[in-house]
């Protein structure tokens, strides 16, 4: 592991660390981010710190030092010194529709890197900082700088960043999506180029390699950027693209997050969570340290973006993040155990180009509040492109009831996911299948029908019907064993888990 400097002193005595802080201070002053200025009297004057971060490839080899100069953005205040902030970040569903997309139509995906990208962002407040630790101007100490542009860490970098690329890609004649509004997609004659923003990482890709050139050649030529030719490394995320597909996984997080817990040489396990246990906040079992306990938590919701197999586990431990006992840590390393014995496992998107959803419901799953345990997944070119496991936030009096509610959070996603598909030029004619085991909570959403034991349930509910009688979702009955959603709502064994994940389209590259 690369030692990273603990302080300024050490980092300018560093040759790697010191070409760094030079690289980020040169592109500061080539951006014109700011000017010298005498000390203002009136005016908050703002500090400034160096991070250091090292890049590695996705094969863990070593990319760069990274050294970046950020304002102390904690110490402004809301309406005194920004009026609001907006993070450019798109959903990872919509990161997952796209790269699902091209597999389908077997598009390549691009990326870049736009190279201190909120220094492009103009600024409409009045900001001061500090002179940065190691590069003052000699004789001028006491001088501060009036930012004509945004700086990393200010609260208001993020939005003056995303106005500014948002204006440049609308120039271009791109169409941002209503849904996702880091989403834009550009369609000239037949060709198409879709474009996903998240913070400084863009990914490209579309029907005519040509088109994309352009595109790329616009930005590049307006904004400092690397273009790192086919994606293969995002966000944590690697991505596998093959002659047929492409595979979606976080095989390198997981190893480190089995390494971060000392749990690399444990043995493996057949499936995250015991189906013959039940975890419960009243456990007399002793109190654990919470800190550790969230930490791994926290880097297990990061793995559940590639790894719909974790979602219910993660779900249910999470529950116990603010006192956890000894059973949850023991819990959540059995969940360990079970990566280390599926670290290779990811999403395959080769094909199918229809949209499937599973809809499921644990009645009663919760043992502290008897609240049921709803999931829904949706698949699309042949893999899980959205998925989730949640205890419903009421109790519900019956098992039909707990389906009912469940069709309420899916339909929700169903028909983002349609407006997605229609924004990227990708028609969905006919209405979004939506499966689910319960014939009674079927029969309840299709028909207008009131009986004793569902006339209680909240009118926003019934929003489902609408969506079912205009031809929007069209809901199926389908058996237990073949319902995907099943492992989103219940620790099944290895066999049963084994199955539906293959239905699902997840599990090793199909293409090793």
């Amino acid at each position: 592991e690369v030692h990273k400097p603990d302080s300024v002193e050490e980092a300018l005595s560093s040759p790697q660390w010191c070409e760094a802080m030079k690289v980020e201070f040169q592109s500061i002053q080539d951006n014109n981010t700011w000017k010298l200025v005498p000390r203002p009297s009136n005016k908050k004057v703002i500090g400034v710190k160096w991070i250091y971060k090292v890049n590695f490839h996705s094969d863990g080899s070593l990319d760069k030092y990274k050294a970046r100069l950020v304002a102390r953005g904690y110490a402004q205040k809301e309406g005194e010194d920004f009026d609001e902030t907006f993070a450019p970040t798109a959903r990872y569903s919509t990161i997952r529709i796209v790269l699902a997309l091209a597999a389908i139509f077997l598009w390549a995906v691009y990326q870049l890197d736009v190279k201190s990208a909120f220094l492009n962002g103009d600024l409409e407040e009045e900001v001061y900082v500090e002179q940065p630790q190691g590069f003052s101007i000699p004789g001028f100490e006491e001088y501060v700088y009036l930012l004509l542009k945004a700086l990393y860490g200010l609260k208001q970098a993020p939005r003056a960043w995303y106005q500014k690329i948002d204006a440049y890609l609308l120039s271009l004649k791109f169409q941002r999506s209503h849904t996702d509004s880091n989403l834009y997609v550009l369609m000239l004659d037949d060709a198409i180029c879709i474009l996903v923003l998240y913070v400084d990482d863009l990914l490209l890709t579309g029907s005519h390699k040509e088109l994309i050139d352009w595109v790329i050649a616009q930005l590049t030529s307006t904004f400092a950027m690397s273009s790192l030719g086919l994606l293969q490394y995002f966000l944590g995320l690697e991505v596998m693209q093959h002659a047929s597909g492409i595979f979606l996984c976080q095989k390198k997080y997981a190893r480190q997050l089995l390494e971060k817990f000392e749990m690399q040489n444990c043995a493996s396990i057949s499936c995250p969570m015991d189906p013959n246990s039940k975890l419960s906040i009243h456990d007399d079992s002793p109190e654990y340290d919470s800190k550790s306990y969230r930490q791994l938590i926290g880097s297990l919701l990061y793995l559940v973006n590639t790894r719909p197999d974790l979602a219910y586990a993660t779900s249910v431990l999470s529950q116990f993040s603010n006192a956890p006992r000894q059973s949850h840590w023991q819990a959540a390393q059995r969940v360990l155990r079970y990566i280390h014995g599926t670290v290779d496992y990811g999403i395959n998107y080769s094909g199918g180009d229809t949209l499937v959803g599973y809809c499921d419901a644990d009645w009663a799953g919760c043992i502290d509040t008897r609240r049921s345990t709803s999931g829904y997944c949706f698949l699309f070119g042949g893999g899980p492109i959205s998925w989730k496991s949640q205890k419903q936030r009421i109790t519900s009096s019956s098992s039909t009831e707990a389906e009912y509610k469940s069709y309420l959070d899916a339909t929700s996603e169903a028909l983002w996911i349609q407006q997605i598909l229609s924004h990227l030029g990708y028609s969905t004619s006919t209405s979004t299948l939506l499966y689910s085991y319960s014939q009674s909570a079927i029969s309840l959403a299709k028909n207008s029908i009131i009986r004793g034991r569902s006339k209680h349930i909240d009118v926003h509910f019934h929003f489902v019907r609408d969506y079912i009688a205009d031809g929007h979702i069209s809901l199926e009955y389908c058996s237990t064993k073949d319902n995907i959603a099943d492992l989103l709502t219940k620790p099944l064994p290895r066999p049963t888990l084994d199955t539906l994940l293959h239905r699902m389209g997840f599990g090793p590259s199909i293409w090793s």
